[in-house]
């Protein structure tokens, strides 16, 4: 009991910090800018593309962005399109006839949470490590404690931005499209920021296991990078060799990176979110671990 009080002793210590040196506001701002953006984005291409299509069409132009892509979302032949391309029945049976906008939300959360997370909390163990700020906390925990409260303490940051940014994303949404059930959309984007929080747990523990590798955060930050790069390619790699050698058994290797229970977040019931969940979870302590065990054996 004692070491899980201190953990959450150095938890608070990380997020206190992060207000002190603005660390927060940034988070907070990088994270809820990068949603307001990308939504907007998106709503203003997809207007044009509904004046092209009304256009082609010979229709009378709406002033009103939505009501084409939802008229469009719910007919047959785009469903019978979606549902090809996701080549998995159960996501799609889970995410028909949801709001186009709450799923544009969902895929730049997923898209955007892996990178932030490395650019957030890459360099947070390096440059404690640097300064010697880890020598006065390990006075009083142990070296296992400060690091799972480090981690910890982004996990808590990470997941108050991300309600932030479904916040500003839902603003978006209600200002820029049109359509019944906007108003309603609120606890839809936070339920997928919530899902992109689990998802980036794994990314969370890999930036911060890669930060307890060396002392230089901006060297940290770029191993993370390139993990990053090299995570986001292997599952492809993997199917590439399975086919090219003939061992069909590489493909479970794909489970070693956080995509892989990506399509688990994209379901609405309960067992299989609480399976990626865990799963990404697990995924990030034992990237953590792996830092954990480097830093363990050297002096601080």
């Amino acid at each position: 009991m004692r070491s899980l009080f201190r953990i959450g002793q150095v938890m608070l210590a990380e997020c206190a910090g992060a207000v002190r040196s603005r660390r927060a506001l940034v988070i907070l701002v990088l994270y809820l800018l990068s949603a307001v953006f990308c939504m907007t984005g998106t709503i203003n291409i997809l207007g044009k593309m509904e004046n092209e299509l009304s256009k082609m069409l010979m229709l009378p132009e709406s002033e009103k962005t939505g009501v084409v892509s939802v008229t469009l979302w719910k007919s047959p032949a785009f469903q019978g399109m979606v549902r090809s391309g996701l080549r998995n029945d159960l996501v799609y049976n889970d995410i028909e006839g949801r709001h186009p906008a709450e799923l544009i939300y969902a895929w730049f959360a997923f898209l955007c949470a892996p990178l932030l997370a490395v650019l957030v909390a890459g360099n947070r163990v390096s440059d404690d490590l640097k300064s010697g700020a880890v020598r006065y906390a390990l006075v009083r925990v142990t070296r296992m404690e400060w690091t799972l409260g480090k981690y910890l303490g982004q996990v808590a940051m990470v997941a108050l931005a991300l309600a932030s940014s479904a916040l500003g994303a839902w603003l978006v949404v209600v200002c820029k499209l049109y359509g019944v059930g906007t108003f309603e959309l609120l606890p839809a984007m936070f339920g997928w920021g919530l899902r992109a929080w689990l998802y980036a747990l794994a990314w969370l523990g890999l930036a911060l296991g890669v930060s307890h590798l060396t002392r230089s955060g901006s060297r940290a930050t770029a191993i993370g990078l390139v993990a990053l790069a090299i995570f986001t390619v292997w599952p492809g790699l993997l199917k590439l060799w399975a086919r090219s050698f003939g061992c069909p058994w590489l493909d479970h290797f794909d489970a070693l990176v956080p995509s892989s229970a990506l399509l688990s977040l994209w379901r609405q019931s309960v067992a299989p979110l609480f399976a990626g969940g865990v799963h990404l979870l697990v995924l990030g302590l034992t990237y953590l671990m792996f830092g954990h065990l480097v830093f363990a054996r050297r002096d601080a």
